[in-house]
C-alpha cells in the first residue's frame, strides 16, 4: 500500500496499464508478466512500482488536463529506471525517473520499491509538466515548493487507496503523525544508519511537523532533520506541513466522525486547490505566499469560498500568509488581478531576464554566474518604477542566496578547466549528487538544473 517501512501491509489489485494515456510510463529493462510475486523479488518490485506510478499519474492527469497539460516535458511517455545503480538516491531529470539501491540480500534497500519515493519523483515530473518555468527558477522557495509538491503527491496518491484511507482517517482528523504523513520510512532508516542527522526519527520527512514560515535568507544552510534550514528539502516541510494541516482541518469541518469517504472528498478538494493555485501563482522569490494566496482565490472561484475560513486559518498559522503585510515585514503576496472563469487555465508564461552574480565570492575567476530571474514590468510613474526596481533587486538577492546554498550544500559542479583562486566550496564533492551545473557561455558561467532528487543530505 505504502512505503515498505510504513507497516500498512500489502494489497491485491489489478495490473495497471503503464502505457495508458495521458502521462504514460515505460519501465526500462525486463518486463515481468503480471502475476503474484513474493515481496523483495524483482517481479514484485516491478509491479509494485508500476501500480504506484500509475496511481500518481491517474491522480494528477485530470487536474493537469484542465490546464491543457496532457504530456510530460520530454514527451508522451516517461522512462523509468528501477535499478539505476548503487546508492541511496532517486531523481527526476527531464529524461527519466531513476531509482538506486543500497546493500544486498535481505538488508538491501531499493528506492524503487517504495511507493512514497516513486510517487515523490513522479510528482516532480507532473509539476514540471504543469509549470516548466519552475525548473530553472533560482529561488529557494520555488525549489522547496517543488519538493513539497512531490511529497504532497506521495500523500495524495496513498489516499487514492480505500485501504489506506480506512487505516489513517482517525489520525488525519486528529492531525497526528501516521503512516500516511511519514514519507519514506524505509529510506529514512537506511539514511540514519549512514548520516543520523539527515533523516527524521521515523522517516525521511514527516508531513506532521512544527515548522512555520520564516524568510529563508534568515536560515542556515545544510540539511538537518531537527532544524529548519534554507536547503530546499528541509524548507519544503513548511508547505507540506500546512497541506497536512489543511487535510486535517477540512476533515474535521466536514464531520465530527469522518469516514474514509469523507477523507477521499477532502483529498480531492485539496488537490484541486493545490493544482489550480500552482498554475496561476506568479513566480517570485516568495513563492510559498504566492501559492497560498492563489489557493484562497481558487477556493472563491471553484468552491464559492466554502473552504476560505479553514484555508486562511491554516496558511496564517503556518505564517505562509501573513495576518498583515506589515507584520511580515514585506508586501502581501500579489493575487492575480483576474482569474479566468473558464475551466481550463493555461499555465503562465513568465517573462525573464538574465542577471550576473559575482563569481569571485566562490573563488571563481570568471566574469560572473548568469541566472534567469523573473522580469518585473515597469509601470507608469515614479512609484511604479521604484516598485519594479525593488522587485528586481529582491529577485537578484534571492538568486545569489540560492547559488550560495548550492555551493554550501555541495550540489553544484563546474565545467572542466575552470580557473579558480581556490577550490569553490563544495564542488570537489558534488560529483554524482549535484542538482545543478555551471556551463561556460561567452566567458561567463551559466547556471542550469540537472535534476530534482528525493533528499538533500
Amino acid at each position: 500500500m505504502d512505503d515498505p517501512g510504513s507497516g500498512l501491509g500489502l494489497m491485491e489489485c489489478r495490473a495497471p496499464d503503464l502505457l495508458a494515456a495521458p502521462l504514460a510510463f515505460r519501465i526500462k529493462g525486463t518486463a515481468f508478466p503480471a502475476k503474484r510475486y513474493a515481496p523483495a523479488t524483482r517481479g514484485f518490485r516491478y509491479w509494485s512500482a508500476a501500480t504506484a506510478l500509475r496511481r500518481v499519474a491517474d491522480l494528477w492527469a485530470p487536474h493537469l488536463a484542465r490546464h491543457r497539460v496532457t504530456r510530460w516535458q520530454m514527451g508522451s511517455t516517461l522512462p523509468v529506471s528501477l535499478d539505476a545503480g548503487s546508492g541511496l538516491d532517486a531523481w527526476y531529470d527531464r529524461e527519466e525517473l531513476a531509482f538506486k539501491r543500497s546493500g544486498s540480500g535481505t538488508a538491501a534497500v531499493h528506492a524503487g520499491e517504495s511507493p512514497d519515493i516513486l510517487c515523490h519523483e513522479a510528482g516532480h515530473a507532473c509539476l514540471d509538466a504543469l509549470r516548466p518555468d519552475l525548473w530553472d527558477a533560482p529561488f529557494i522557495e520555488a525549489a522547496a515548493f517543488h519538493e513539497s509538491f512531490a511529497d504532497m503527491s506521495a500523500v495524495l496518491a496513498a489516499l487514492a487507496l480505500p485501504e489506506v484511507r480506512t487505516q489513517v482517517v482517525a489520525q488525519v482528523a486528529a492531525g497526528e503523525s501516521s503512516p500516511l504523513s511519514r514519507i519514506a520510512e524505509q529510506l529514512g532508516a537506511a539514511l540514519r544508519r549512514i548520516s543520523p542527522q539527515v533523516a527524521e526519527r521515523l522517516c525521511l520527512r514527516d508531513a506532521v511537523n512544527r515548522w512555520t514560515y520564516v524568510a529563508p535568507e534568515s536560515l542556515p544552510e545544510g540539511s538537518l532533520a531537527d532544524t529548519l534550514t534554507a536547503e530546499p528539502h528541509s524548507f519544503s516541510r513548511v508547505f507540506t506541513g500546512a497541506f497536512h494541516d489543511l487535510l486535517s482541518a477540512l476533515l474535521r469541518a466536514r464531520s465530527a466522525r469522518p469516514s474514509a469517504d469523507d477523507l477521499a472528498q477532502v483529498a480531492d478538494d485539496a488537490a484541486r486547490l493545490l493544482v489550480d493555485a500552482t498554475t496561476i501563482a506568479p513566480l517570485n522569490p516568495d513563492f510559498f505566499a504566492r501559492v497560498g494566496a492563489s489557493m484562497v482565490d481558487v477556493d472563491a472561484r471553484v468552491f464559492a469560498g466554502r473552504h476560505a475560513k479553514v484555508l486562511t486559518a491554516v496558511l496564517r498559522d503556518r505564517r505562509i500568509l501573513p495576518a498583515t503585510a506589515r507584520a511580515a515585514g514585506r508586501r502581501p503576496a500579489a493575487r492575480p488581478e483576474t482569474v479566468p472563469a473558464r475551466k481550463g487555465i493555461a499555465p503562465p508564461r513568465t517573462a525573464s531576464r538574465t542577471v550576473a552574480i559575482d563569481a569571485a565570492r566562490f573563488g571563481l575567476e570568471t566574469g560572473g554566474i548568469l541566472v534567469r530571474v523573473p522580469a518585473t514590468a515597469t509601470g507608469a510613474g515614479p512609484a511604479a518604477r521604484r516598485a519594479a526596481a525593488d522587485d528586481n533587486a529582491t529577485a537578484k538577492r534571492a538568486a545569489e542566496q540560492f547559488v550560495a546554498g548550492l555551493f554550501e550544500n555541495q550540489r553544484i559542479t563546474l565545467p572542466a578547466r575552470t580557473t579558480a583562486k581556490r577550490i569553490a566550496a563544495g564542488t570537489e564533492h558534488a560529483a554524482g549528487r549535484a542538482t545543478h551545473a555551471l556551463t561556460r557561455t561567452d566567458g561567463h558561467l551559466r547556471l542550469r538544473r540537472l535534476r530534482f532528487d528525493c533528499f538533500g543530505g
